[in-house]
This record gives structure tokens, C-alpha cells and sequence, in this order.
């Protein structure tokens, strides 16, 4: 059976960063990600350095949401008959419910191929009590974790990290909690897991992720910075997470937001992207003809 280790955590909590750092770790046997994002638009895969791994993308929605379950099963198979990895690396998208994800695998035709390891919950740190609000998946990703790593710290106050702590070993009592910035934690710890498996199970969960909405929009030119700007303004209500690629004088960067800021960084000379403008956004209510408008809007006056 293929060993395999699920990457959880909510919308930014910087899963990609820790999945960077897994390929490292994991360099030396043949490893398959298998990715999902929250939208039709790829661009946590983008991000991802190079090595001997294997990338496989679905970004139809939440990968264990019912509108791409049977995709998800097939792949799975396929990895599993023909690639036949020494690991399988999950990163399901920040809105996904742990707990469906685990009965998914639990179902008799995956159950046989894989050997759920170990499950990974990412905490943001600056974000977690506030997300909570609006969304089961925090908790639930929390609840189901064999590790969580609660990252962002030098975003936050003591007193405040102490607060999640204590709510972190409420929701996981027992389960070990490292604090990270930039997810940097032993990852030996995470050869020491042997999760418990489930029961075998013909029922594969509710398939309901949260009520968030996704918004991927692309386009060719160039924004000026003041013209980004103006568009980011406009894009903030109700936004828990913008990320993509920008065109900014000609020059790519990368996007990164959450409810607390956004933030642009240069593109790295090693990293293979899509020269186009792709933007995704997640949140509530979005207002996703206003934004198409003023994303073409912008563009066209490069």
C-alpha cells in the first residue's frame, strides 16, 4: 500500500511553503503531490520548486467536495496501479473538512491502495481566530490532525499565540503543536506517525465544504503599480484570500493576501510560470461581474 500524508490547513496558512520544504525532505524516493485548489486556475502548483517528484493538479473545486469526487478516486487509482510512488503527498485545498477526507480514503477502493501516514494541519496564526467565525474547516482541520504547526508567529503578539495555543489543545487534546515561522519544524517528526485507520466505509462523507465562493480571473498586459492598487482596493470586501501572478511595468510578481493584508514579491528566476496576469480569489459574496470589470478595465489601458 502507498504511504500517504495529507497537507490540511485554512485559506494561506502557508501549506505550499511546508509542501517546498516536504520535497526537500522527501527528495530521495519517488514521491507523487497530488494538489487541489479552490478554483480553475493552478497556482499553488507554480510555486513549487523543482525536484524528482511527480505534480498531479485538480482545480475544479474542493478536492473532496461531491463535484469532483469521482475524478479524485480515478487519480488516486491511477497513482497508486501505475505510478506505484514510495509516498503520496495530499494538499487539499483550505476550505476542505479533514473528516470527509478521511472516509474518502477509507472507501474500499482506496482503502486497499493506501495507507493514510499521517495528516498535517497548518494553522495561520494571524488569521485563526477570526476565520473561525465564518468557517467549520478550521476546526475540523484541527480536530482530525495527528501534528499541528501553528505558523505566522512573528505576525502576532505573545499573549495572542498563547490564546491559540490553548484553543489548539482543546479542539486536538494530546496531539503535538510545534510553532513555526515559515514552517520550519523537525519534519523527522513526521516519519514517527502511524495514524490509527478508520474503519473501511462505503460512505464517503457529506462532500459540503464551506459556503465560499472562487473568482479566477487571467488576462494578458501589463498594471502599472498605482492601477494594481486601485483594483486591490476595490477587491478587499468579503476577501479571505487572493493569490496569483501580476504584471506589474513588465515585471512578474507573485500575490499573496489574506483577510489581514496583501502582499506582492518579485518572482523568483527558477520558478516556471505563466507569464499571464492569473489572479484567484476566495471569499463571500463577491461581487465577481464588478471585479471582471475592473480587471479589464485596467488591463485594457496598458
Amino acid at each position: 500500500m502507498t504511504p500517504t500524508i495529507i497537507l490540511t490547513g485554512f485559506l494561506g496558512a502557508g501549506k505550499t511553503t511546508l509542501l517546498n520544504r516536504l520535497i526537500d525532505h522527501y527528495n530521495s524516493i519517488n514521491t507523487v503531490l497530488l494538489i487541489n485548489e479552490f478554483g480553475t486556475m493552478g497556482i499553488d502548483g507554480q510555486l513549487l520548486k523543482k525536484g524528482s517528484y511527480q505534480k498531479i493538479e485538480l482545480n475544479r473545486g474542493s478536492l473532496f467536495c461531491i463535484c469532483i469526487r469521482t475524478d479524485f478516486i480515478a487519480e488516486v487509482k491511477r497513482i497508486t496501479e501505475e505510478i506505484k510512488p514510495d509516498l503520496l503527498i495530499i494538499e487539499a485545498t483550505g476550505l476542505a473538512d479533514t473528516s470527509d477526507m478521511e472516509k474518502m480514503l477509507a472507501l474500499p477502493e482506496l482503502r486497499k491502495r493506501l495507507n493514510l501516514k499521517a495528516c498535517v494541519c497548518m494553522v495561520d496564526a494571524q488569521n485563526f481566530k477570526k476565520v473561525r467565525k465564518y468557517a467549520k474547516a478550521p476546526d475540523t482541520q484541527v480536530k482530525c490532525s495527528d501534528i499541528v504547526l501553528i505558523n505566522k508567529i512573528d505576525l502576532v503578539l505573545k499573549t495572542e499565540l498563547d490564546n491559540i495555543v490553548n484553543e489548539i489543545k482543546i479542539l486536538a487534546p494530546g496531539k503535538p503543536i510545534f510553532l513555526t515561522e515559515h514552517t520550519k519544524f523537525p519534519l523527522d517528526e513526521l516519519d514517527k506517525i502511524n495514524r490509527i485507520q478508520i474503519p473501511v466505509s462505503s460512505e464517503p462523507g457529506s462532500g459540503m465544504p464551506d459556503p465560499f465562493a472562487s473568482l479566477s480571473l487571467e488576462g494578458k498586459g501589463s498594471f502599472t503599480k498605482s492601477r494594481f492598487n486601485e483594483f486591490i482596493e476595490k477587491a478587499k470586501n468579503n476577501l479571505f484570500r487572493l493569490k496569483g501572478f501580476i504584471n506589474i511595468d513588465n515585471e512578474m510578481y507573485h500575490v499573496d493576501g489574506n483577510t489581514e493584508s496583501i502582499n506582492i514579491y518579485k518572482v523568483k528566476t527558477d520558478l516556471q510560470i505563466d507569464k499571464n496576469n492569473q489572479l484567484v480569489f476566495i471569499g463571500k459574496n463577491l461581487n465577481k461581474e464588478s471585479l471582471k470589470e475592473k480587471f479589464i478595465q485596467l488591463l485594457e489601458k496598458s
